[in-house]
């Protein structure tokens, strides 16, 4: 399946084809004509990205489904994708970030200039990031509120910084079971 196609073709679209041409459209070059609508290429959806980072948002859209989530990590997150999420943190250093996220620096650099993707893990990671965050803003009220969760350490976790636990899908869950207890006011 192209980009060309799904940008062009004026069908209805599954979600899968909806949230890989949401994450696809910084890689796509010109203005192209979705059903009647244009869609922007990259300098308009890097834009979009900048804005969102502004606001504190993730560039990932919210409330994925399991199987949305998984066709995202096999076909890969886009570089913009993971630079826009990069830049929305104001109050975690971006080391933190990109060890949480499974990818170097210079990994990350690579990868845009060849105009590649991210490898399954780095997506799956990033992923990971992007939800908890999500999920921290919504129980704590703001981004940056949840940010200096992430980045403090935690009673429900052994002392441990929840950003650091992020790095399997284990320290993940517990992550999301303390946010989820959080929530609902359940401390013990």
């Amino acid at each position: 399946m192209t980009l060309e196609r799904d940008l062009v073709a004026p069908k209805p679209q599954s979600n899968r084809q909806a949230i890989t041409r949401a994450t696809t459209q910084a890689d796509a070059g010109t203005v192209a004509q979705v059903g009647g609508q244009a869609r922007p290429g990259t300098a308009a959806r890097r834009r979009q990205l900048t804005k969102a980072n502004a606001q504190g948002r993730s560039p990932i859209p919210k409330g994925l489904s399991l199987l949305q989530a998984h066709d995202l990590v096999t076909e890969g997150l886009s570089v913009d994708v993971a630079l826009a999420l990069m830049a929305a943190f104001h109050v975690l250093d971006k080391n933190t970030v990109l060890r949480a996220m499974g990818i170097s620096e210079r990994t990350l650099q690579r990868a845009q200039t060849a105009d590649k993707r991210l490898d399954p893990n780095a997506s799956d990671r990033t992923l990971r990031l992007a939800a908890v965050t999500e999920q921290a803003t919504d129980a704590l009220g703001s981004w940056e509120a949840a940010e200096r969760w992430l980045a403090s350490p935690a009673m429900g976790l052994d002392q441990r910084r929840p950003i650091d636990l992020l790095q399997s899908s284990e320290g993940t869950e517990l992550v999301k079971t303390l946010l989820t207890r959080m929530d609902y006011g359940v401390y013990a």
